[in-house]
């Protein structure tokens, strides 16, 4: 276990200097500032939720590409056979990696939770310290959990396929265009809608941009994301690298 969280912790190292985080994590406090700016401006027309909602959405691109990167450049740069060949296991980096992904995925809750409480404050919403506080922690246990799905998610993808960008176009379909076309049929097919209550894919916008954490969500994406990293695990165990 303590192998694990050592190798992690140096999974999260080189995300957080890979010069794609930096550059996407500056682009998405762009955007959350200015949603902070036009919650303080129209309060009545924009709104202080849309600051979160609109953050989730740009800060998922940036955990969805941060997540198929993770794995896919050790394919893209030709080190899989090193990594993979080495005192670990493979158990152990691919569990390594999906946790890195999820301790980012953090940091940028971390980053929502401070321009959410500061929409709170400057378009003088009734707030105290523990309620800016615990919106901190809830941003930060929210982008726990995506991270780890996502990451999961992604991690099982590129075990098939060894690259990057392709795992991260599939990752913009399941998690953005699926949901719409799934809910387009499903208003035609009962059943389907049903269905998609518990479908990874279809709940990423109720957890991420409109923060219903209920237990059912949580269950959802937790359960999802282990199935996914043992699929993941089971293929990458049967490659020839």
């Amino acid at each position: 276990m303590k192998k694990t969280m050592d190798i992690s912790l140096l999974e999260l190292v080189k995300l957080l200097k890979k010069r794609e985080f930096l550059l996407g994590l500056i682009m998405v406090l762009i955007m959350g500032g200015g949603m902070t700016y036009g919650a303080y401006m129209f309060p009545d027309s924009f709104g202080v939720h849309n600051v979160i909602a609109f953050y989730g959405n740009f800060s998922s691109i940036l955990i969805m590409f941060l997540a198929a990167k993770c794995l896919g450049e050790e394919f893209d740069l030709k080190t899989a056979t090193f990594v993979f060949t080495s005192r670990s296991s493979r158990i152990q980096i691919i569990t390594a990696k999906i946790v890195s992904i999820a301790l980012a995925s953090m940091l940028i809750g971390l980053c929502g939770g401070i321009f959410y409480d500061i929409a709170l404050t400057v378009c003088k919403q009734p707030w105290t310290a523990a309620m800016l506080i615990g919106t901190i922690g809830k941003e930060i246990l929210i982008y726990m959990i995506y991270g780890f799905a996502i990451g999961a998610t992604a991690i099982m993808i590129t075990c098939f396929l060894n690259t990057t960008i392709t795992p991260f176009i599939y990752l913009i379909v399941l998690f953005w265009i699926m949901p719409s076309v799934l809910q387009l049929i499903g208003q035609k097919i009962t059943a389907l809608g049903k269905v998609m209550d518990y479908v990874l894919f279809c709940l990423s916008d109720q957890l991420l941009m409109y923060q219903d954490w209920s237990v059912k969500n949580i269950a959802v994406f937790i359960i999802t994301g282990v199935a996914f990293s043992i699929a993941g695990v089971a293929v990458l165990q049967k490659k020839d690298l």
